[in-house]
C-alpha cells in the first residue's frame, strides 16, 4: 500500500516540476520594456513579460496585453542594478564575516597590543560597508543596463 502511494506521489511531483519548468522557459520577464506597435504607437513601461503569443507590460499600474501580430519590435532592460548591488553587498558582508571568524574576535592596535573587538561596533561597520557596496554595485549595474531588442517582426 505504501509503495503504490509513494510511486503515485513521485509521479505527481515529477509531472508538476516538468510543467513548471516548461512554463518558466516559455515566459521571459524583464524589468523595463518598450513595445513598438504596428500602428506606430510606442509604449514604455515596467514588468515586461513575453510569451510565444503576446507581450504584457505594466504602464502606469495597469497591465496591457498585446498579441505579437500587433507588435513590430520589443526592447527591454533586464534590471542589472539590483542584481549587481546584491552581489557586491553579499561579497562585502561575506568578507567581513570571514575576517571576524578568522580573527577570533580580537584585533591588534598600532602599538601591537591585542584587544577584543566590540561585536556591536563590528556589526554596524559591516552593515555600513555592505550598504555602500550595494550602492556602488547598483550604480554599476544601472549604468551597464542598455536597451536590447528581444523581439523583431521581420515580416
Amino acid at each position: 500500500m505504501f509503495r503504490s502511494y509513494r510511486s503515485i506521489c513521485t509521479l505527481v511531483l515529477l509531472s508538476l516540476m516538468v510543467s513548471l519548468l516548461s512554463a518558466q522557459a516559455i515566459t521571459q520577464e524583464y524589468a523595463l520594456g518598450k513595445v513598438f506597435l504596428s500602428n506606430g504607437i510606442t509604449l514604455e513601461g515596467k514588468a515586461l513579460r513575453m510569451t510565444m503569443e503576446s507581450v504584457t507590460i505594466d504602464i502606469g499600474g495597469r497591465e496591457q496585453v498585446f498579441p505579437l501580430s500587433d507588435v513590430v519590435q520589443v526592447m527591454a532592460k533586464t534590471g542589472k542594478g539590483k542584481k549587481f548591488g546584491q552581489n557586491c553587498a553579499g561579497a562585502c558582508v561575506g568578507v567581513y564575516i570571514g575576517l571576524w571568524l578568522a580573527s577570533g574576535g580580537t584585533g591588534i592596535d598600532a602599538d601591537g597590543e591585542e584587544y577584543d573587538i566590540n561585536p556591536a561596533q563590528y556589526l554596524l561597520e559591516t552593515a555600513l560597508w555592505g550598504g555602500v557596496s550595494y550602492g556602488i554595485g547598483y550604480l554599476a549595474g544601472k549604468m551597464s543596463d542598455d536597451w536590447q531588442v528581444i523581439y523583431l517582426d521581420r515580416g
